[in-house]
């Protein structure tokens, strides 16, 4: 608590204008009411603020960079893409952003960035999957998989980004430059300003600016020597349910958190960049939904886009039964849940595990609703609902979706082309949802 009250305060004297007597600040030239904290992490804080001039809400991420720590490059690598893929329906965009000095004297070189973003009263995916669980529903099939078909394009925008074009054409990458410009600017500020601003100093951006590797730092500058029109591809690299937000009509998602983004593909040379690269992913990419090629790189292996097809058959699965599969199957037998994800070891509740095998239904006796069919054997009867959280109604072309994203192999899952026509082909087959269809997630009061 004491620490939410000190980020508050620093908020209020390090932003760029503070009306005494009562929580707000100046972004740029729009005035702000600070609600309350949403989360944090790291040097990161997010606010709900208000707009006091229209009442609407938004989201505020303030980032802290602390000299020689946190770029701002890298702080602003957020907004960033952001740019670069604005505007598409599923991706979310920054409303603005800025960047100030922090005014702290033992640390004069320091800079604090501001992202406002759209607010989403929904919330998340995983918002809505903690509610599933507190209240035991679940989300209505359809209406969940239209949802992930929106996922899908979003990411098929990175996977297939062409330098120059859809989805905002040469405007969406020139103001994608323009953030990267204004980021190195200020952090050969901060470098000025933390030597003492010496006047006889001819500082060179090598000096200035600690380069973060290609693979992790460079969103529009990994476009260099690439021709207008030709593929650019990019991987989200954190596809999980909380960085999946819901609209507030509850029917579209919005993908959020492009700071892990990375070009893709990416050739391991040498067992540093491999080692490099496991450790990159182990700071930014959330490990119940990492991808096994992260976990274990090796030297000549590609990693490419596939790595977010896992991670979003992992989502998937949690939308469905709860947790990660690699979660459950941990929590399940003790084991590690890297040891679970380099093995392939996951399964459905009502499956034996994909390691022993694969989609054979286990033996459910007594509390069954409907047999097997005559001469599935071990198929058998399967259970509606347990305790366990097993859901035996989740159809098999859903079933399907999280098998062909899991596969350990990455080459042997499918690109997203693949992901959206199978996704569209179980929404074609799959009956409508029960009730009045107002979406996913439920509303969240302001009070």
């Amino acid at each position: 608590m004491a620490q939410i009250f000190m980020d508050l305060l620093s908020s209020l004297t390090n932003c760029l204008f503070c009306f005494p007597g009562s929580p707000q600040l100046k972004v740029n030239n729009r005035s702000f009411k600070l609600l309350r904290l949403l989360g944090e992490g790291g040097f990161s804080y997010v606010y709900l603020v208000q707009d006091t001039s229209t009442s609407q809400l938004y989201a505020l991420k303030k980032i802290r960079c602390p000299f020689g720590q946190e770029s701002v490059s890298l702080a602003l690598k957020e907004a960033e893409a952001y740019a670069l893929f604005s505007p598409h329906p599923h991706i979310i965009h920054a409303v603005d952003h800025a960047v100030t000095s922090a005014n702290d004297k033992s640390d004069p070189g320091s800079k604090t960035v501001y992202i406002l973003l759209p607010y989403y009263r929904r919330g998340n995916l995983q918002d809505a999957i903690n509610a599933n669980l507190v209240n035991h529903t679940q989300f209505p099939e359809r209406r969940l998989m239209i949802l992930f078909l929106g996922v899908a394009k979003a990411l098929k925008a990175m996977h297939q980004y062409r330098v120059k074009g859809a989805p905002g054409g040469a405007q969406s990458r020139q103001n994608a430059k323009n953030l990267r410009q204004e980021a190195e600017e200020a952090d050969k500020d901060a470098a000025r300003k933390a030597r003492g601003r010496r006047k006889d100093a001819d500082i060179s951006e090598e000096e200035d600016i600690e380069q973060e590797p290609l693979m992790n730092g460079e969103v529009t500058r990994s476009q260099e020597g690439v021709g207008d029109g030709e593929m650019r591809a990019y991987a989200h690299r954190d596809v999980k349910p909380g960085n999946i937000m819901i609209s507030d009509s509850g029917t579209s998602p919005i993908l959020m958190d492009l700071g892990s983004l990375a070009p893709s593909p990416l050739h391991i040379t040498s067992r540093a960049l491999a080692l490099q690269t496991q450790d990159l992913a182990a700071e930014h990419s959330t490990l119940p939904y990492r991808a096994p090629e992260l976990f274990d790189t090796k030297t000549g292996a590609v990693v490419d886009t596939k790595t977010d097809i896992w991670s979003f058959g992992c989502t998937l699965f949690a939308c469905l039964v709860g947790k990660s599969p690699f979660e459950m199957r941990s929590e399940e037998t003790g084991g590690s849940l890297s040891i679970c994800v380099l093995g392939g070891d996951w399964r459905f509740p009502d499956e034996e595990s994909m390691a022993n095998g694969g989609g054979r239904r286990k033996v459910k006796k007594g509390k069954g609703k409907g047999k097997g069919r005559e001469g599935d054997g071990e198929r058998g009867v399967v259970e509606e609902n347990d305790d366990d959280g097993d859901d035996g109604g989740i159809s098999e072309g859903v079933r399907g979706v999280v098998r062909a994203c899991l596969r350990v192999e990455s080459a042997e899952r499918p690109d997203v082309d693949e992901v959206i026509g199978m996704i569209e082909k179980v929404v074609a087959e799959l009956p409508p949802d029960d009730g009045d269809g107002d979406g996913v997630g439920g509303e969240e009061s302001e009070g």
